[in-house]
């Protein structure tokens, strides 16, 4: 899967959405994290990780939440997580990380 069949972006002027498609593991994870980083960086507020068709987070999926998080900490902006399946959600509230993004602890 290319990075056009993984990601799409909505652009407007009340920020940017991220919708993520596929799996975020090993090998898409730096792709993820480029695209997020991206949009933070075109100075959007907030970016928003939409992971509604994201069926599987490993924890390098959640590594490159972190870094994207790292940077919109550092930009001003509000980078949030929205709508996880609920493996990922499972998974984002495990290694307690839900919080950080805008999302539930249970």
């Amino acid at each position: 899967m290319t990075y056009a069949d993984r990601m799409t972006e909505d652009q407007s002027d009340q920020g940017t959405v991220i919708y993520v498609r596929g799996d975020v593991d090993l090998d898409s994870h730096l792709e993820v994290e480029h695209a997020i980083i991206a949009a933070i960086e075109t100075g959007a507020d907030p970016v928003v990780v939409d992971l509604s068709e994201v069926p599987f987070l490993d924890s390098s999926g959640v590594r490159a939440l972190l870094q994207a998080r790292t940077v919109a900490l550092r930009q001003e902006v509000r980078l949030v997580v929205r709508d996880p399946q609920p493996i990922v959600a499972q998974v984002l509230r495990l290694t307690n990380v839900a919080p950080l993004f805008g999302l539930p602890t249970g």
